[in-house]
C-alpha cells in the first residue's frame, strides 16, 4: 500500500508541475488549472493511501 501511494503522489506531482509549461506559452490557462487541480487531486489520493497502510498496521 505504501508503494502504490508513493506512486500516485509521484504522478501527481509530475503533472502539477506540468503546469509549468503555462508561463512558457506552450499550454493554456485551463490547462494550466486542470493540471494543477488534477496533480494535488493526486497527491492528496496519494497521502490518503499512505495513512490507510499506517492505520492498517
Amino acid at each position: 500500500m505504501k508503494k502504490i501511494g508513493w506512486t500516485i503522489t509521484g504522478i501527481g506531482t509530475i503533472i502539477a508541475l506540468g503546469a509549468l509549461l503555462y508561463p512558457l506559452d506552450i499550454i493554456d490557462k485551463t490547462q494550466c488549472i486542470y493540471l494543477l487541480l488534477g496533480g494535488a487531486g493526486l497527491m492528496f489520493v496519494g497521502s490518503m493511501f499512505r495513512a490507510l497502510s499506517f492505520l492498517k498496521k
